[in-house]
């Protein structure tokens, strides 16, 4: 029953992530061009942009929030994993346990996140700066994205659950989300991969 709620939102979240990430390529492309439109205009001809500090830090606000899921999604958050790999491999069990711990206060936090982003955004009809936008528009981002991510972290909470129970197969590292990685691991010696195997292999007495 967990596998079959965990695959019906792993259908949902993973192609998703794919166009959210997309769309925040796009918004970094568009907010490289008018930082270099920036630069030129200031330093070679001398005239000043009103616009782009604010336009570029706006999309940079998106574009945080828009790789926020497929951050979630396939673990790709900065972390020391040494201590987690060893667990992961040593006691299973108890590591899903404390990843459930972990994605539950991540669902907590996002929770709180949504609540003062909703405050936020009730206090947006003011207008920006140098562009024609209100500031809502900014200001909705935040919330909407975190509870789209809480949909991500009860996704990981029912791996860990199944993890808990002797389950330890992760229906969201597919084919499909293993699509989504920047850039394929750069392939190993066999010797080396065995070497690292061999390593991580609980020791059976003789």
């Amino acid at each position: 029953m967990l596998r079959a709620i965990e695959n019906v939102l792993n259908a949902i979240t993973t192609p998703l992530s794919k166009v959210l990430r997309h769309v925040a390529g796009i918004l970094l492309l568009v907010m490289t061009v008018i930082v270099v439109t920036q630069v030129l205009f200031r330093y070679i001809l001398n005239i000043p942009l009103s616009w782009t500090d604010e336009s570029s830090r706006f999309l940079m606000i998106y574009m945080t929030y828009l790789c926020l899921p497929f951050v979630y999604l396939t673990d790709k958050n900065i972390a020391m994993t040494f201590v987690t790999e060893i667990l992961e491999k040593k006691a299973p069990r108890c590591f899903s346990f404390l990843t459930l711990l972990a994605h539950i206060s991540a669902i907590l936090v996002f929770a709180v996140w949504i609540k003062f982003g909703w405050n936020f955004f009730q206090t947006g009809s003011v207008m920006a700066d140098s562009l024609p936008i209100p500031m809502f528009y900014v200001y909705i981002i935040p919330p909407v994205m975190m509870g789209l991510t809480i949909l991500y972290a009860l996704q990981k909470s029912l791996a860990s659950i199944r993890g808990i129970l002797g389950d330890f197969e992760d229906v969201s590292h597919t084919a499909k989300t293993a699509e989504l990685f920047e850039a394929p691991a750069a392939e190993e010696a066999p010797e080396q991969a065995q070497e690292q195997k061999q390593s991580f292999e609980p020791e059976t007495a003789a």
